[in-house]
């Protein structure tokens, strides 16, 4: 603004180095208080610099110029003090909303994360920013409670266990007429016990590597799914579950084997476990078009269709009772579905009660480069 303000003046100057001269010429005045002159030259700034030729100028003309120039400069001054005071005006009714923000990210701390901006107004960038920080504080909010119920159902994981090992060593301890069967059963009650803990570590574990960076090769699916079907054959016989593998080609993907391996191993065992005496697990492997996909089904008990939508969530079980699945800790299908998220891909599930579930895991195909490829 004071820029622009003083070439503003110096322009105003500069033309009437010129023209004040004409106007001068053709106005009706004696014109013994005139001094002929011949400079009638285009303005040039540099005449207001130039002392000797202000000195040469008539009177009249002096004078003039003295008067522009006073009224210029206090004109300059007025506008310099208006426009600084309404320059700071404005950007304070400007700022303001920024200090609103500032302020509030200020207060911001664990248990306030419901706090909100709200902020109304025209749809500018201040508007945005106050918008993009409330959807900040959104997901923070929504993370913080995640971590909370994570962080309060392990420790439920961890009590149970570690509560029935406290408890069968307090009762045969505290019976001096205990027996070897009893401390037989003692150390059964107390294996199943560890057993579950190192489970449920394994799968703390395995939840906290999938949120880290993949180290990624060339797995074929078809080969890995055999690896998971041997491993899982005797459970499979001990429950009379048939497994079926179909490959219709041979695909490859670009991921971490073992961490691919726990996401069918994982779907697999759920088909073995919630499943009927005389049933049947079967796989198929396929491609469509940048996408491979495995399609793990069982003719089990399947998933009522309200609690289909949070299988996926960690520490749920879609059956209160351990009875099928003693072990279990809500964590299987929460692992499938952070291992195929980091992995790019995406798990569906299908599922009648009665009938039995299908679920649908789909891998970005590997290309000839190396590269993973997703449509």
């Amino acid at each position: 603004m004071l820029i622009v303000t003083f070439t503003l003046v110096l322009f105003i100057n500069t033309i009437a180095l010129s023209t004040f001269p004409r106007i001068i010429r053709l106005t009706p005045i004696s014109p013994a208080k005139i001094v002929q002159s011949t400079r009638l030259a285009q303005p040039d700034i540099r005449r207001l610099l130039d002392t000797s030729y202000f000195k040469s100028l008539n009177p009249l003309e002096r004078a003039l110029l003295v008067e522009l120039r006073s009224i210029s400069l206090i004109g300059f001054g007025v506008i310099a003090v208006m426009g600084g005071a309404g320059a700071y005006l404005l950007a304070g009714a400007a700022l303001r909303p920024v200090r609103r923000i500032s302020k509030a990210a200020q207060r911001i701390s664990a248990s306030t994360l419901d706090t909100r901006l709200a902020l109304d107004g025209p749809k500018d960038e201040i508007k945005e920013l106050a918008d993009t920080f409330d959807a900040m504080l959104e997901r923070l909010h929504h993370t913080f409670e995640l971590q909370g119920r994570f962080v309060a159902d392990v420790a439920h994981e961890l009590r149970t266990p570690l509560a029935s090992l406290r408890t069968n060593l307090e009762v045969v301890s505290a019976d001096p007429d205990a027996t070897l069967e009893d401390y037989k059963s003692m150390v059964a009650a107390q294996e199943r016990a560890l057993t579950r803990l190192e489970r449920l570590v394994a799968d703390l574990l395995i939840l906290a590597k999938s949120e880290q960076p993949l180290s990624q090769s060339a797995v074929t699916l078809g080969p890995l799914l055999e690896e998971v079907f041997c491993d899982l054959k005797y459970t499979a016989g001990t429950r009379q579950v048939t497994l079926e593998l179909a490959a219709e080609t041979e695909v490859v993907v670009l991921g971490d084997a073992s961490l691919l391996s726990r996401v069918f191993s994982n779907l697999v065992e759920n088909g073995i476990y919630y499943n009927h005496p005389g049933g049947k697990v079967a796989v198929n492997i396929d491609h469509k078009e940048s996408w491979a996909v495995v399609i793990v089904s069982d003719t089990g008990i399947g998933i009522a269709s309200e609690k289909q939508a949070h299988i996926f969530q960690r520490f749920y079980r879609a059956y209160c009772s351990r009875t099928q699945h003693g072990e279990g800790a809500g964590l299987g299908l929460s692992i499938v579905s952070a291992i195929v998220q980091q992995h790019d891909g995406r798990v569906q599930v299908e599922s009648t009660p009665g009938i039995g579930s299908t679920f649908t895991v789909l891998l970005p195909l590997q290309t000839t480069a190396g590269h993973s490829l997703s449509a």
